[in-house]
């Protein structure tokens, strides 16, 4: 099991549910406590059950600590996760943040991922007397968010830890959607291919906008000296700049043939 979401929405409170014990730090903190991928293990119903903590996906995070902590996570859940818990505080209020979650599990783990993935609601004490369903269908984009994620979500009161049945629960959930997978679980080729897909298209759009770029400076230099650095002697300077923004285009297609 991987815990994905915001920071502040009792990831590690709920790993340390599952494992029955303080494995991860887990505190009211205005910034994120996890800053490191770190797993744990709990014998449960016979068998063995792995969680890994990841750090909450925050504006903070820069590109390549992101991607150092996904590889991390994967690495720590060889040969590969059979859930994806998507972590949202049931006690605060859903902004488009928590939407865009989803999107970016996609992003970094790959369209499959969120037919691996199941949204756990923490704070449960607060439903107050209404039921899951009920505190879902108030709101059309968390119906919506568990629409994308098939339906599949839980609730967790990490205050009472010696409440196994919620963990019973959400056990047997992760076991019936790993058999709607076809039994299958998330791979490190999933990850390896959905990371191949985010470097093409970054290196994609940087060339495009090298493309751009040497295209408005035709006949002031900038574009000759711009191809010396970059490699590139197959474009002719001395021409229309919509030639010259082809001629790069179509050497960036090749690069991905």
């Amino acid at each position: 099991i991987i815990l994905v979401g915001k920071t502040g929405t009792g990831k590690s409170a709920t790993g340390n549910t599952i494992l029955r014990r303080d494995v991860f730090e887990s505190e009211a903190s205005p910034v994120g406590v996890t800053t490191q991928c770190s797993s744990g293990f709990v014998q449960e119903g016979g068998r063995r059950v792995y969680v890994v903590d990841m750090p909450g996906f925050c504006g903070s995070l820069t590109k390549e600590d992101m991607k150092t902590h996904l590889e991390t996570c994967v690495e720590l859940s060889v040969p590969g996760p059979h859930a994806f818990l998507l972590v949202i505080n049931l006690d605060a209020r859903f902004t488009a943040e928590e939407m865009n979650t989803v999107k970016l599990i996609q992003q970094n783990f790959g369209e499959d991922a969120v037919h691996h993935t199941i949204i756990l609601f923490t704070r449960a004490d607060q439903l107050r007397g209404q039921s899951l369903q009920q505190y879902i269908a108030r709101c059309q984009h968390l119906k919506r968010l568990t629409d994308r994620c098939g339906g599949r979500y839980h609730a967790f009161n990490n205050n009472d830890m010696r409440n196994r049945s919620q963990v019973t629960e959400l056990l047997e959930k992760i076991d019936r959607m790993t058999q709607e997978n076809g039994g299958r679980h998330y791979t490190n080729k999933m990850f390896e291919e959905a990371q191949k897909k985010i470097k093409k298209k970054e290196t994609m759009k940087k060339l495009q906008n090298a493309a751009l770029a040497f295209g408005s400076a035709v006949g002031t230099g900038a574009a000759v000296t711009g191809g010396v650095i970059l490699g590139i002697t197959e474009v002719a300077v001395a021409g229309k700049p919509t030639a010259l923004v082809g001629g790069l285009l179509k050497i960036c297609m090749r690069s991905f043939l």
